[in-house]
């Protein structure tokens, strides 16, 4: 490993230390509100979906260590954001036209 890999992986670890802790909670409290609504719980899904695939990207063994299980959960969506992103990314278009302009 090179020393721009481990200063890489170093601030990777560092950034996910201090954002993943706020963002589970924000997730929880997103999950919590749109259980109940149709269309945020479908935003919340795809946002879980293009996030995970995101991260992935990024930190791959971050979520690739984890393929079962409750955090299994969070590898699968980024299959999905990778597999399918030309229909996530119609998605995505067709839901934000969805909450700015017909809402």
């Amino acid at each position: 490993m090179t020393v721009e890999q481990s200063k890489n992986k170093a601030l990777c670890n560092k950034l996910l230390s201090v954002v993943l802790p706020d963002a589970i909670k924000f997730t929880k409290m997103l999950f919590e509100s749109a259980i109940f609504n149709f269309q945020s719980l479908l935003t919340v899904i795809l946002l879980l979906i293009c996030t995970c695939a995101y991260i992935r990207s990024l930190a791959p063994s971050l979520l690739d260590k984890n393929k079962t299980g409750l955090l299994g959960i969070f590898w699968k969506c980024a299959r999905i954001g990778e597999r399918k992103s030309p229909y996530v990314a119609v998605c995505c278009v067709v839901m934000a036209f969805s909450i700015l302009f017909v809402q």
